[in-house]
């Protein structure tokens, strides 16, 4: 394998989140105090283009608009800030969007933003219109992830409930709820093979398994992380890169499951989160050392470059790398160590209609 650490970005503090521009050399982090960061890289040369005080509490979300006009930043003071990503100038913000802190952000189109918060409440915002066109409180848990599946045009949302819900954003309907489960929290959340499989990070360190329109239970499991999987992106359809609480980040087969090999590290520091630049070229990484690391993984689209690394499946682990027994769960720890992102219980389930909450950046600056 090639590769390896092509840069770093020093932040001020702990990052709680990153992502790439869709089309400029531009990486931004969210930080714990509440800070919003942008550095622009040039091959091995990263440098900062601004430091915004965003937020009066921590900073847990950042996400480029998809036109990449727009920085929007979400935080535990409840507020989601709009910031100009050319002179990273405060434009909009909606200060009371959710009632409790906002944990996570997903830009689906030029039009509509999820938001999900630490009761387990998703908002779905129709920017065009400035107002929420859908509340849901589905989940009793905080909203870890989210994922876009273009092939269903559907939401996937993964919470510390153990649960995953789908969303139609034609119907802007909840259309399936998987079981949860009280033991193992779900930290993250891709959508693979041309949306029939939904994959998921555990605190358990198992990525579980979902075939599409069978939610109820996970049709796989595939254990090998000894550490919790805080972060995942999709490669590609057969292909995703976990973060762990171990400091590693693996890269990993799905269907048939196999361990690939392991991008790089933060020594033992926890990966915190995972972005995918637009070219599918560079990984970020950011953890709890301060940094937000880019890795050049170029390597990854030659396929026999990738399989020249791979790892041992762990023991146990089944011959396609799956392990449909919970024999695995007796070796784990159950101590949970919550992140500092993770608050608040749900207060029960159901959904709110279009129109629900204020206008979406109506208090402009």
């Amino acid at each position: 394998m090639e590769g390896g650490e092509l840069s770093k970005a020093t932040l001020a503090d702990q990052p709680m989140d990153c992502c790439f521009h869709p089309s400029a050399n531009l990486l931004a982090g969210a930080v714990i105090t509440g800070r919003v960061e942008c550095f622009r890289f040039e091959g091995e040369n990263t440098h900062r283009v601004f430091d915004l005080k965003a937020h009066s509490d921590s900073c847990r979300a950042v996400r480029f608009t998809t036109d990449g006009a727009l920085l929007l930043s979400a935080s535990a003071d409840c507020s989601i800030l709009a910031t100009d990503s050319a002179t990273g100038a405060a434009a909009s913000r909606l200060e009371h969007a959710h009632g409790c802190g906002v944990n996570t952000l997903e830009c689906i189109d030029a039009a509509v933003l999820a938001s999900g918060d630490d009761d387990g409440v998703i908002k779905l915002w129709d920017v065009r219109q400035r107002e929420a066109i859908g509340t849901f409180e589905t989940h009793g848990d905080f909203i870890s992830d989210f994922t876009y599946s273009p092939d269903n045009n559907s939401l996937v949302a993964s919470s510390g409930d153990g649960s995953i819900s789908v969303y139609d954003l034609g119907t802007r309907k909840l259309i399936a709820q998987s079981e949860d489960d009280a033991d193992d929290e779900l930290l993250s959340v891709a959508v693979l093979k041309n949306g029939k499989k939904v994959v998921c990070g555990s605190q358990e360190g198992v990525v579980f398994i979902y075939s599409w329109g069978y939610f109820n239970d996970c049709s796989d499991r595939f254990p090998g992380h000894p550490n919790s999987i805080d972060a995942l992106v999709k490669f590609d359809e057969d292909t995703i890169i976990t973060g762990s609480s171990d400091g590693l980040i693996r890269i990993l087969n799905i269907l048939p499951n196999k361990m690939l090999g392991v991008v790089g590290e933060h020594d033992e520091y926890p990966i915190e989160c995972l972005a995918l630049s637009g070219d599918k070229k560079l990984l970020a990484s950011a953890s709890h050392d301060n940094t937000i690391k880019l890795w050049d993984i170029n390597y990854l689209h030659d396929t026999d470059d990738a399989e020249d690394g791979a790892e041992d499946v762990p023991e146990g682990a089944g011959d396609d790398g799956s392990d449909m027994s919970d024999s695995d769960d007796d070796a784990k720890s159950k101590a949970k160590a919550e992140k500092t992102r993770m608050k608040g219980k749900g207060k029960g389930k159901g959904s709110k209609g279009a129109g629900a909450g204020p206008n979406f950046f109506q208090d402009m600056l």
